[in-house]
């Protein structure tokens, strides 16, 4: 066995773990599925093991009770880094407004290491993949389950768009850009 698939591997089986029991927002599909396909984005995209395992616990950080010390024995440095920099960590998370959170992530990402850019750009277009079906499915009575209603949710997608550029050529990004225009239009001026 590979390195790189271990890694990948390992990943995967940790994640797993720390996501069972939780589901996508306002579904009934295993949360599992959304690091699985920000993963497959990531390879498809041709990223490294080590950014691909990133992409897999992406969100253990954030959504589980995993500790940054506990990620970086099981997977060192630059696996945890990468999940950190693609993590909304804050300290009080909660009591911090929604869109100052929002705009602490996308002024992060402009200037972030290529290897979060990567993994934020492949979370961003999954979770916008699921937001279209959703909203075609569904309506205007979607957004209901977020933090932050559609307005708000499309100012937010349009300066991740912006914030992640250097990635454009990518595959992923002109996707993300493609849907994040379908689901709540961009204004002129961004390169798609």
């Amino acid at each position: 066995m590979s390195k790189g698939y271990e890694i990948v591997n390992n990943a995967l089986e940790f994640a797993s773990k720390a996501h069972s029991n939780q589901f996508r927002k306002g579904t009934n599909i295993p949360y599992i599925v959304h690091p699985v396909e920000v993963a497959m984005i990531l390879q498809e995209n041709g990223a490294s093991s080590s950014v691909i395992a990133a992409g897999l616990l992406h969100d253990v950080l954030e959504d589980t009770d995993v500790s940054v010390s506990k990620l970086h024995d099981k997977f060192g440095a630059k696996i945890c880094e990468t999940v950190i920099g693609a993590s909304e960590i804050l300290e009080d998370r909660m009591s911090i407004p929604w869109e100052t959170r929002k705009m602490h992530t996308i002024n992060f990402l402009k200037t972030a290491h290529r290897d979060i850019q990567l993994v934020s750009c492949a979370d961003k277009l999954s979770n916008s993949r699921s937001m279209l079906k959703n909203h075609v499915e569904k309506g205007m009575d979607f957004w209901s389950i977020f933090n932050a209603d559609f307005e708000s949710q499309a100012w937010y997608y349009r300066e991740l768009v912006k914030s992640l550029q250097d990635l454009s050529g990518s595959k992923m990004y002109s996707e993300f850009v493609v849907t994040v225009d379908q689901l709540f239009g961009l204004s002129d001026g961004i390169a798609k």
